[in-house]
């Protein structure tokens, strides 16, 4: 909805203490469920909305629009990429991919770090209490989490583009 408003020529802010709340799939099979429906709805989002060809979207715009389509080869790295590399490191292979693959994990958790510093901050700051989190959980979600549900994206993204029947 937000890139249809936005190709019309509307104009989006953003809300820095806005807070959202969303039900949390109860089974591993609902959030694989979930996660392929996600996918598949920006994979249809792009064949909708005719971002390259709005007259009305600016070029920042424009450009941040179409970094989502570095998805699909993320999780595909992800998948593949990044196991075998990191596979090969440890097996003492020195390719160029092994040490690539541990930098691509570091960064991740990097990023997953200040997301999560800048959560709690937001928090704090309009002093909203939620339940703590543990380090164990932190720490499952920063390597595992990507790695879990990238074939349920890739699967996602494979439905749309063969416009396979949507199933929800």
């Amino acid at each position: 909805m937000t890139w249809q408003l936005l190709s019309q020529g509307y104009e989006t802010n953003f809300a820095k203490n806005a807070i959202a709340f969303t039900e949390v799939p109860e089974t591993f099979a609902s959030l694989g469920r979930q996660r392929k429906r996600w996918a598949r709805g920006m994979i249809e989002a792009f064949k909708r909305v005719k971002i390259i060809t709005s007259k009305k979207l600016d070029f920042k715009s424009k450009f941040l629009m179409c970094l989502n389509v570095l998805f699909p080869f993320i999780d595909f790295a992800l998948l593949i990429f990044v196991p075998l590399g990191l596979g090969l490191l440890v097996l003492g292979n020195q390719l160029l991919i092994g040490w690539l693959s541990l930098f691509v994990v570091l960064l991740g958790m990097l990023l997953c770090l200040i997301i999560e510093i800048k959560r709690k901050n937001m928090l704090r700051e309009i002093e909203c209490k939620l339940e703590r989190r543990s380090i164990c959980a932190f720490i499952f979600y920063v390597l595992l989490y990507a790695f879990i549900l990238a074939p349920y994206c890739l699967a996602g993204y494979i439905s749309e583009l063969i416009n396979s029947k949507k199933e929800w």
